[in-house]
């Protein structure tokens, strides 16, 4: 029965966008800031109403895209608790790149999976520079309701990072890295970053507990480790075993290794595969074994983050390869694109174009806000596509111009077929937007006439 239903996933995700799960992270005890950091705001830098994965719901263990209440932004800001200011602590505002959750069940019990990546950023006379970034990827046990155990499982990865944030200024180890502008809602800040693994020809030898000993290429040179090919895995990127020979740590703890030639990365216990450079990042072929079991399944779910093990269960009926490619914001090894489209995994959405008017007094900048943060910045004739996974309830979506007062409406998500909705916004001569929303032949008439080179993403 567990094989029939890990076979199956991909089709269940694929039809089941309509179910979504909304999760309360206000029912958890606040996270204390360490002393002498104080978080004075939160930006995310993806989408506000964005899911931030998948939980397992109801009696065949359906995924359900999952989304915070009352939007990303306020959701983060409120789980922070800030200690009394001092003249000494470090003011910053948290920037949170990626916030990714999964679940996996084996059968008899159930995993949470997550991936997060934030920097803190503060300001000084010179400008905006980063003093300390965290990225990391884990698991946590669910038991039998993994789901309802999600958002303290939230608060624990954010607590690591801080934990290491801590650990970092007690020992004078904090950075100061310049970054190109201040830190705003829908910018990932990982862009501007130079990861020393993507900058060297092959990585230092040597073991990584953490994915960000990986990236930042810190190795344990001193722990002894040999290794064994196997079977398993792609000819061409092979599976190895890892013993490690001396040292104090274990291989199932192991985030990944080096041979001084090629990266590996643990895909669960000793197992670890083989990554490639290749035009400037990390990539990977996963040929699935020929039978799905419980503990391989737990072990793929890992490496694999988000889809994890929809995607294994999906490539296992086909006995085909799985490409691959490493995310370098969390240590997490995704499927492609196009192989997520190949297995029929695409979540439909709702989509909603909204257009600035070239009918306009004045060529004001024109913000749009979902869930209270900024989505889009637009100037006449620009215009922005929401894209919206289907959730219980409306979507808030915002307009206005600078301090000016803001019109807003609330969003639809039920229509997930056919063309997108489409809103044409005005901005008066007093500044205020006014927004209609265009229907038939109309609608269809300003689709046909976008410009690629207006849209602004």
């Amino acid at each position: 029965m567990k094989q029939l239903f890990l076979a199956g996933c991909g089709l269940i995700l694929a039809v089941s966008a309509q179910a979504q799960y909304l999760m309360d992270l206000g029912k958890e005890d606040p996270l204390q800031v360490p002393v002498g950091l104080h978080i004075d705001s939160v930006v995310v830098a993806f989408a506000d109403s964005g899911s931030i994965g998948n939980v397992l719901r109801g009696l065949g263990n359906t995924p359900r895209p999952t989304f915070l209440q009352g939007g990303n932004r306020k959701a983060l800001t409120a789980i922070l608790h800030n200690g009394p200011d001092t003249a000494r602590d470090h003011h910053c505002t948290m920037r949170v790149n990626t916030l990714e959750i999964s679940e996996v069940s084996n059968g008899t019990g159930e995993r949470c999976f997550y991936g997060l990546n934030f920097e803190l950023l503060t300001q000084t006379d010179s400008g905006w520079v980063r003093i300390f970034d965290h990225a990391a990827s884990g698991e946590y046990p669910g038991g039998l309701d993994a789901t309802g155990k999600q958002p303290r499982n939230i608060l624990k990865a954010f607590e690591e990072g801080l934990a290491q944030y801590a650990e970092a200024a007690k020992n004078n180890k904090l950075v100061s890295e310049a970054v190109t502008q201040a830190p705003r809602a829908g910018e990932d800040g990982t862009t501007d970053q130079a990861y020393p693994a993507l900058a060297i020809v092959a990585p230092a030898r040597g073991l990584y507990r953490t994915f960000k000993e990986f990236r930042d290429q810190r190795p344990d040179t001193v722990s002894d480790f040999s290794t064994q090919e196997t079977v398993l895995g792609d000819a061409r990127q092979p599976i190895i075993k890892l013993k490690v020979d001396s040292g104090d740590v274990r291989a199932q703890e192991v985030w990944g290794l080096s041979d001084g030639r090629y990266a590996y990365m643990n895909i669960g216990g000793r197992k670890f595969l083989r990554l490639v450079r290749e035009d400037g990042r990390f990539i990977a072929n996963y040929r699935t074994p020929g039978s799905v079991d419980g503990g391989t399944a737990i072990g793929v779910g890992v490496a694999f983050g988000l889809v994890g093990v929809l995607i294994y269960a999906a490539a296992n009926s086909k006995g085909e390869s799985i490409p691959a490619e490493l995310d370098m914001r969390t240590g997490v090894l995704k499927p492609s694109k196009i192989t997520m489209a190949g297995n029929g995994i695409i979540e439909n959405t709702s989509d909603h174009i909204f257009i600035y008017s070239r009918h306009c007094p004045a060529d004001t900048l024109l913000g749009m806000y979902v869930y209270g943060g900024i989505e889009a910045s637009l100037r006449k004739e620009n215009y922005h596509r929401l894209n919206l996974v289907p959730r219980p309830g409306t979507v808030p979506v915002e307009f206005k111009v600078g301090e000016g007062k803001p019109v807003s409406l609330d969003i639809s998500t039920d229509n997930v077929v056919g063309d997108p909705e489409v809103y044409l916004v005005k901005v008066g001569k007093d500044g205020t937007p006014t927004i209609d929303q265009l229907h038939g032949d109309m609608a269809t008439d300003v689709l046909s006439k976008l410009k690629p080179s207006n849209e602004v993403k």
